[in-house]
C-alpha cells in the first residue's frame, strides 16, 4: 500500500470510528428516553448559558497556556495566544485527541522564536500536563464526595486517579521546588544512554518554573477552573434538556471529569464518540437516584457546543496571516509523515 493510500485509509478509519460508535449509542437509547426528551420543555436560555460557560473555559485554557509560554522566555501577545489556541482547538476536530492543535502551536512558536524550539515544545507539553493533572485532581476530589463503594469499576477509576495525582504532584514538587541537588541529578541523568536526551528535554523546561512557582501554581488553579466550567456547561445542558431529571451538579463534576479523561485518549477526532460512550455509562452508575436522562444525548449536545466554539477558530483561520498559514502547512506535512 502506498503512503498516500495508507494516509487516506487512516483518515477514513479515524472518522469512521466515532460515527459508528455514536450510531451504536443512539441505537441503544431506549424508546422511553426518546419519549422523555420529546415531552420535556427545553430551557433554551440555560442551553445558551452552557455555551457561554464552555466558551469561558476555553478562553481560560488559552490564558493558562499564555502564562506558561511567557515563563519559557518566549515573546507572545495575549491576543495572539488566543488566536493560536482557537486555531489549535479547531485542528483537534481533524486529528485524534488534540495532536494536531498542539503540533501547530509548537511549530508556530518555534518558527517565530529561532533557537527556542525546545521551549516551544515544553510550553505546550507542560500546559497539557498541567491540564491533565488538574483533571486528575478534580476526579479524585469528586470521587471523595461520591457514593462509589457499590461500583468496583468506578472505585478503581477513583483509586487510579488518586494514585496518579499523588505521583504527579510529588514529581512536579521535586522538579519545581528542588534545589541544586536536583540539578546535579538531572545533569548526571542527561548522560544516560538512550533516555538522557529525553530527560533533559522534559525536565529542563519544567525546572524553569523553579523561578516561577507562583505562576505554575496559578496555572494549576486555572486548570481546576477550566474543568469546573466544563462540568457546569454539561450540567446546564442536562438541566436545559431534562430539568430536574438530570443528575446533580456534584455528580456532573465526576461524570464530566471521567468522561473527559476517556475522550483524551487519541482514538477519535476531538474524542467524539468516546465522550458519549463514557457519559452514557456514567449516567447509569454515578447518580445516587436513577435517572431517565440519556448521557449519550447530553454528550452529543455538548459536542454541538464544541463545534460552535470551533467556529471561533475558523474565523481566526480565515483571517490568519502568512506566518500562521505557513505553520499550518508545516503542521500538515509533519502529520502526514
Amino acid at each position: 500500500m502506498s503512503q498516500r493510500s495508507r494516509t487516506i485509509a487512516i483518515t477514513v478509519l479515524k472518522f469512521a470510528v466515532p460515527v459508528v460508535l455514536i450510531l451504536w449509542l443512539l441505537w441503544r437509547i431506549e424508546p422511553e428516553q426518546w419519549e422523555t426528551l420529546r415531552e420535556r420543555p427545553k430551557d433554551y436560555p440555560l442551553l445558551a448559558a452552557a455555551l457561554l460557560a464552555a466558551l469561558t473555559a476555553l478562553c481560560v485554557s488559552f490564558f493558562r497556556w499564555w502564562t506558561l509560554v511567557r515563563c519559557q522566555g518566549i515573546s507572545l501577545g495575549l491576543v495572539e495566544a488566543f488566536r493560536l489556541g482557537a486555531i489549535g482547538f479547531l485542528l483537534s476536530f481533524v486529528s485524534a485527541g488534540s495532536v494536531g492543535g498542539d503540533l501547530f502551536k509548537m511549530i508556530f512558536l518555534a518558527r517565530r522564536n529561532p533557537g527556542k524550539g525546545i521551549e516551544a515544545v515544553a510550553s505546550v507539553v507542560v500546559d497539557r500536563g498541567v491540564g491533565l493533572l488538574g483533571l486528575l485532581v478534580v476526579v479524585a476530589a469528586a470521587m471523595s464526595g461520591a457514593a462509589v463503594s457499590g461500583n468496583p469499576e468506578l472505585a478503581k477509576i477513583g483509586n487510579a486517579a488518586l494514585g496518579l495525582t499523588g505521583i504527579g504532584m510529588a514529581v512536579l514538587a521535586i522538579l519545581i521546588f528542588g534545589g541544586r541537588p536536583i540539578d546535579a541529578i538531572l545533569q548526571r541523568a542527561a548522560r544516560w544512554r538512550y533516555v538522557g536526551g529525553m530527560i533533559t528535554r522534559i525536565a529542563g523546561p519544567i525546572r524553569v518554573f523553579h523561578r516561577h512557582p507562583f505562576v505554575f501554581a496559578a496555572a494549576l488553579g486555572l486548570s481546576f477552573l477550566v474543568h469546573g466550567l466544563m462540568a457546569v456547561s454539561v450540567f446546564w445542558i442536562a438541566r436545559g434538556l431534562y430539568g430536574d431529571l438530570a443528575p446533580s451538579l456534584g455528580e456532573h463534576l465526576l461524570i464530566v471529569s471521567i468522561a473527559n479523561l476517556a475522550s483524551a485518549m487519541p482514538i477519535a477526532p476531538a474524542g467524539v464518540g468516546v465522550l458519549e460512550a463514557a457519559m452514557e455509562w456514567l449516567y447509569r452508575v454515578v447518580p445516587t437516584e436513577p435517572t431517565t436522562a440519556s448521557g449519550t444525548l447530553v454528550g452529543l449536545v455538548f459536542e454541538i457546543v464544541k463545534v460552535v466554539m470551533g467556529i471561533l477558530g475558523l474565523i481566526f483561520y480565515w483571517t490568519a496571516g502568512r506566518e500562521v498559514r505557513r505553520s499550518l502547512a508545516e503542521t500538515n506535512r509533519e502529520r502526514g509523515r
